[in-house]
This record gives C-alpha cells, sequence and structure tokens, in this order.
C-alpha cells in the first residue's frame, strides 16, 4: 500500500485554442493559449492589419 507521501501529483490542464495542444503553465491556462501560438497569432493579426485599406476620410471620397 502506498503511503500518505506518495500521493499523485495533480495538475489542472487544457487545450490550446489554436493548436489544440496541452497547456500545462497556469498563465497558459488561463490564457487559453500556448506562447508559441500567442506569438504566432499577433504575428497573424499585424499582417492582417497590413493588409487592410486604411478607414477613408471625407477628404479622401471629395478628391
Amino acid at each position: 500500500m502506498a503511503t500518505t507521501g506518495d500521493r499523485p501529483e495533480v495538475r489542472l490542464v487544457a487545450h490550446c485554442r489554436r493548436c489544440n495542444g496541452w497547456l500545462v503553465s497556469a498563465e497558459s491556462v488561463r490564457a487559453g493559449i500556448g506562447p508559441q501560438c500567442a506569438a504566432r497569432e499577433a504575428a497573424d493579426q499585424r499582417a492582417a492589419a497590413e493588409l487592410q485599406p486604411t478607414a477613408l476620410t471625407l477628404f479622401d471620397i471629395a478628391a
């Protein structure tokens, strides 16, 4: 029989919302995304923002 000092370690784990991999760190579980996927997601968002045209103003339309 196991003694009380031989208890198994219990961790909260979750899945990454981007790659569905295991998240083990508390910060990643809280954010719902791993650090590598978070960096990739931020890069994707920056690239998408650069591709979108800038907003037109009334002066642009009148010209």
